[in-house]
């Protein structure tokens, strides 16, 4: 174990601290982290927010990257935490398999999933939690606690979109989705109107995933395009068709245009809208469909030193349009605008902080510059006036008062101290909240 103090960087890049970091190797040295007095555990540190930042002391599980056990012929697999999804990824596609629910990067820890029970582009069963069979948890008082939907089922519950806040995750056990190819089948959908995104973001067919992006500056009120895709039937496989790397001069300061200038930023948008809706691949390699972002490893650099912040929030379907001419509305008087808008179609019951409800998922990147205090206002308002439930794994700027917009916040404050008394395992974000 290693003991080193630099700056620590999540990474929307918006968290600047120079906490004490620690870099366990083994079940011992996990045991002497817990004798300290503040500590949260993270994965690779590709949290947008606050989830996995402590002022005091950082704890990383990268050297926990083993895979325990894989049932291939049933697709059962149990790994160590810090194991990242790029490495798990080709073993799996190679005997036939794949994780069920992913998010928009595979560069990811799998405890890091299981902490946030990540959401994903799945039509049904949404989130991780609905594919974790076991997980295996350090207390604070040191020992190893199994738990199941039927075995210390509380810890369970709490565990996944528990934010790291339970104990340390140590394995995660997996029920993983069969496929035949690492290839998808996708089909792609431009709409004008509210009343057609409607249509294409319900008539999905078979298709397996869906997720709509919107042209935030297009003339028209509401324009923009529907992805859908499904596991391919055709016996292809490519595991490396997108290799990631670091982002070259040139498109970093591309790049920093669109996210800098309204104007570029619209051109921009109004050339990936018409390119997507008639030049398109029908059979795509999983890298495209799911990871094109992890084209640059380090895309997060475009937005600058300050870095950038993410508010993801669901929208009830029947306040859907009248929440997004207000949005829209905003944008225009104070001319703060998000260069990527994602929305997605959403269905999910869930307990305690997990981000779950009916109706539309939608979310807004934002460069961090003069105009934050303005955004950040205003969200919190419309949060607020709305009683939206906040994405909290990607959260930087709710206030405490809006995560009672979850019903269950008080129960999930009550639970988590039976595991994690006095508040030892603590971040940025759970003192925010005043978890």
């Amino acid at each position: 174990m290693f003991f080193k103090e630099k700056r620590f960087n999540n990474w929307g890049r918006n968290i600047h601290i120079i906490p004490k970091r620690l870099s366990p190797k083994n079940y011992n040295d996990l045991k002497k982290i817990i004798n300290k007095k503040s500590f949260i555990v993270h994965g690779n540190q590709r949290s947008y927010g606050d989830v996995c930042s402590n002022k005091d002391l950082v704890v990383s599980m990268a050297n926990f990257n083993q895979i325990k056990y894989f049932d291939a012929k049933k697709g059962i697999i149990e790994v160590e935490s810090g194991t990242l999804l790029s490495d798990l990824l080709p073993i799996i596609i190679k005997k036939g398999w794949f994780i069920p629910v992913t998010p928009g990067t595979k560069y990811v820890s799998i405890g890091g999933m299981i902490a946030n029970n990540v959401h994903g582009k799945n039509i049904h069963k949404n989130r991780i939690s609905h594919y974790v069979k076991e997980i295996k948890l350090m207390g604070l008082n040191k020992k190893i606690l199994k738990c199941s939907r039927k075995r210390n089922k509380k810890a369970f519950n709490l565990t996944i979109g528990g934010f790291g806040l339970t104990g340390i995750i140590l394995t995660v056990t997996l029920q993983l989705k069969k496929i035949c190819s690492s290839y998808l089948d996708q089909k792609i959908t431009g709409f004008n109107t509210y009343e057609e995104f409607y249509s294409v973001s319900k008539n999905v067919g078979n298709y397996e995933y869906s997720v709509s992006w919107i042209d935030n500056f297009s003339k028209y009120k509401f324009q923009g395009i529907n992805f859908l895709a499904k596991h391919s039937n055709i016996k292809k496989n490519n595991l490396s068709s997108i290799n990631s790397k670091q982002i070259g001069l040139i498109s970093l300061l591309v790049s920093k245009l669109i996210v800098n200038s309204y104007f570029f930023s619209r051109i921009i948008n109004f050339i990936y809208r018409n390119y997507k809706k008639y030049f398109y691949h029908k059979l795509c390699n999983y890298n495209e469909i799911f990871y094109p972002q992890d084209y640059f490893i380090d895309w997060n650099k475009i937005y600058g030193k300050k870095g950038f912040f993410e508010i993801q929030f669901i929208i009830p379907e029947n306040k859907f349009k009248k929440i997004l001419i207000e949005i829209s509305t905003f944008f225009k008087k104070t001319k703060n605008f998000s260069p990527f808008i994602v929305v997605k179609r959403f269905n999910e019951k869930g307990k305690y902080l997990n981000y779950s409800g009916a109706g539309y998922s939608i979310s807004f990147d934002f460069k961090i510059n003069n105009n934050f205090k303005i955004v950040n206002f205003f969200f919190n308002l419309l949060i607020k006036k709305y009683c939206l439930k906040v994405n909290f794994s990607k959260d930087l700027i709710t206030n405490k008062s809006n995560a009672f917009n979850y019903p269950e916040f008080k129960l999930f404050k009550k639970e988590i101290l039976l595991l994690n008394m006095k508040k030892k395992i603590n971040s940025l974000f759970s003192k925010r909240l005043e978890i």
